[in-house]
């Protein structure tokens, strides 16, 4: 009988299945590509010569600190004893993600995101490895992410001081000061009310389509995360 023919590519997939997994990519399907060509050659040199690449400019404090505040809010969490965190500078369509390379879990953003997207997405990104194990829907796991960061990061007393009176529309001096107090992006906390209830799916939708005049509250097109 005739022997098949070895494949290379194939060999690739299957080493990236079994010990490098994408969790979260943040942005778009065209970011995705950007965000696993750069995984794949930061764990090779990883395996190669267990360094990191010299433009990347933090490693662990960070993600640490988040992981610890993390685990204080939500005991479902599983992190792996050891993280490789940072931001990568001047990486073109890079948007940012979360992974998992053997025993080890990998956070890295580009550098030029602004600091309140920064700490949002490095939130998310930490919590999605904590929850991975929950979760084969890689949307599940992204939608749960979100929820265990933000309940982290925007306690229900401080929500409810903007929120409790079951406000259905958001002029940009609330917003803007919704986004200032908390110092993250207004569409994150407007869900985090949803999450406590309160407002409705609707209310969001329906805010979701207002047009954004202020320049502080404008996400940048590499902060979208599918």
């Amino acid at each position: 009988m005739k022997k098949g023919r070895s494949n290379p590519n194939q060999l690739q997939i299957d080493f990236l299945a079994s010990f490098r997994q994408m969790l979260v990519s943040l942005g778009n399907s065209e970011n995705l590509p950007v965000n696993e060509n750069l995984f794949m050659r930061m764990t090779d040199q990883w395996e190669n010569t267990r360094a990191i690449p010299a433009n990347l400019l933090f490693q662990k404090s960070p993600v640490e600190a988040v992981v610890f505040r993390l685990q204080k809010t939500d005991d479902r969490l599983r992190f792996p004893d050891e993280f490789i965190a940072g931001e990568i500078r001047g990486e073109q369509g890079l948007t940012g993600f979360s992974a998992k390379f053997r025993e080890q879990g990998w956070v890295i953003l580009p550098s030029e995101l602004s600091t309140m997207y920064k700490n949002l997405f490095l939130n998310i990104l930490a919590a999605s490895i904590g929850l991975e194990y929950l979760y084969s829907s890689r949307k599940e796991l992204l939608t749960e992410a979100e929820r265990v960061a933000l309940a982290a990061m925007l306690p229900e007393a401080e929500v409810r001081k903007f929120f409790g009176l079951r406000l259905s529309r958001f002029p940009d001096s609330f917003r803007s000061e919704v986004a200032n107090y908390f110092n993250m992006p207004f569409d994150y906390v407007l869900k985090r009310a949803n999450h406590l209830g309160m407002v409705s799916e609707q209310v969001i939708e329906e805010a979701s389509s207002q047009t954004l005049r202020s320049p502080i509250l404008r996400r940048p097109q590499s902060s979208r995360a599918a």
